[in-house]
């Protein structure tokens, strides 16, 4: 993607991250639920090994993964042979990811950092269950970011509809963004970074995998 079209759809700066008092929150509130994460790693697992098992990426492709937590994600990656890095604003969750994952590079960083990254780094940027927990402005800052960041492919795990109970209460205790993220399709909030649905993997009757490709560039004039 170009600089002028970059610019026209996210920005110059790749859209608006949220104001560093939410950011401070979350990752508080992230570092104090680190320990339950080996009881939601263990659920997820499984699913992030079926998708992937599915869309065969070629394990020649690197990934980079965002908001990497524990590292569940990226594990299922580099069973599967990828090159795989990881991102996280959490220091706890960060240092399970890296004993999980000692040949990984494993980077301490902030969303609102990912400008840093070189554009096409890596051939992949994955980011599960983070767009549901984020408001709206950050969502689109992410998946702009992640359309720079990667070469060929976007992986993107999240809810994909309403959830029962249990799962409305934990997300009402992280935070006010879930219902946003529900109430529309992932394919519109793509399309507002430049991306594409090119496969869609139910997860569970509310989860998905949606694998994205860069929308056509527009011809020349």
């Amino acid at each position: 993607m170009t600089d002028a079209r970059r610019d026209d759809i996210c920005g110059r700066d790749g859209g608006r991250p949220e104001p560093e008092v939410e950011r401070h929150r979350t990752r508080r509130f992230f570092n104090r639920v680190a320990p339950a994460f080996h009881v939601i790693d263990r659920r997820l697992l499984p699913e992030y090994r079926r998708v992937l098992e599915t869309v065969d990426l070629a394990p020649e492709l690197s990934v980079l993964d965002l908001a990497t937590g524990t590292g569940t994600l990226a594990r299922a990656f580099a069973e599967r042979g990828h090159r795989v890095a990881g991102v996280d604003f959490a220091e706890r969750l960060l240092r399970r990811a890296r004993r999980r994952l000692p040949g990984a590079e494993m980077r301490l960083m902030d969303l609102a950092d990912l400008p840093q990254i070189p554009d096409n780094a890596y051939d992949v940027v994955a980011m599960a269950y983070l767009l549901h927990g984020v408001p709206p402005p950050m969502r689109r800052f992410a998946l702009c970011q992640a359309r720079r960041v990667a070469r060929r492919k976007v992986l993107v795990f999240d809810y994909a509809g309403r959830g029962p109970w249990h799962v409305r209460f934990i997300e009402w205790i992280e935070g006010p963004h879930y219902p946003s993220f529900v109430a529309h399709p992932l394919a519109d909030l793509a399309a507002e970074a430049d991306l594409a649905v090119e496969r869609e993997e139910p997860t569970s009757s509310y989860s998905a995998g949606w694998l994205l490709c860069p929308r056509d560039e527009p011809d020349s004039a």
